[in-house]
This record gives C-alpha cells, structure tokens and sequence, in this order.
C-alpha cells in the first residue's frame, strides 16, 4: 500500500452513529467554525449542513444523480482534515477545473472543482458571489469517474504544491 500524501484522521466509537458524530464534530470544529480561504484568497464557506451529504455515499454513483442511499461513509470521513490542505495547495499536483450546470428549477450553477492527481481527491466548490466559494463534498475518485467525469471540465489551472 502506497503512503498517502497527508495522514488520514481515525476515529473510534462504540457504533456507526457515535462515529459519524464523532467526524460531525471534527467538521464542525475545523471548516464551520473557522474562517477558511483557498490559495487563491477566496473564502470558502461550509454549512452544517453539508457534512450529511459531503460524508455519505451512493452504492452505485453512475445511477444515483447525487442521492447517496449510504448515510455514513468512514472512507470519505476519515479524508476529512485533507480538504483543508488542498484549499492551501500544501502538497501534490492540483488541477482546478470549472463546469456549469443546471441546478434544481434550471438554475445555473457555477463550480470549481479541485483534484490531487496523484490521491485522486476531489474537492468540489460551488462559486456564490465574488471571491465567495460555498463547499459542497468532497470524496477519493475511482480511476472510470476521472477519466470519465473529471477530464470533461474546463482545465483552468494547475497548482503545485510545496514538495
């Protein structure tokens, strides 16, 4: 097993809801709590909210449209402190691509979406006012998802970090 670029975070609890709370506070503690910019001086904002579907998965993404039916992933959870060091570029080889699409009632939604080549980490970002990016999940890409759905959008940089 290849060593990951920055460590993941390990929590442990008597039950599956004990640990996402666990992870539910660690969140809240480190991104909702905190005031956070991304290396290029844009704040990023986090909701309480968010961490339901940013620490949740789909068995089978292909199909799911952004429903997870999985309402706790630990293997998304424990990445958690990663989303931190890619807003900061610390580390690796991040390329930041941008897509448009339509949101619920056609509403066109602008996103930036960061990627660590060498984890395959995905970091995506909704853009909101100027200088202003609202987080919206985050999750370790398989090889079919970024070769597929990553290499689609507009390449619009690539940022390495410090080695």
């Amino acid at each position: 097993m290849s060593k990951k670029i920055w460590s993941l975070l390990r929590l442990r609890a008597s039950s599956e809801e004990e640990l996402k709370e666990k992870y539910r506070e660690v969140y809240i503690k480190e991104y909702v709590n905190q005031e956070i910019y991304d290396w290029m001086g844009n704040r990023v904002i986090f909701h309480r909210f968010t961490f339901d579907h940013a620490f949740s998965s789909s068995s089978n993404y292909r199909f799911s449209y952004g429903h997870h039916d999985n309402s706790f992933c630990e293997k998304r959870a424990r990445h958690i402190l990663w989303i931190k060091e890619v807003l900061k570029a610390s580390k690796g080889t991040i390329e930041r691509r941008h897509e448009v699409i339509k949101g619920s009632r056609n509403k066109i939604k602008k996103r930036r979406i960061l990627c660590v080549i060498e984890e395959k980490y995905v970091v995506v970002l909704e853009e909101k006012e100027t200088n202003t990016l609202e987080f919206v999940t985050a999750f370790l890409a398989d090889k079919n998802w970024y070769n597929r759905e990553f290499k689609k959008k507009s390449l619009i940089e690539i940022k390495k970090g410090k080695q």
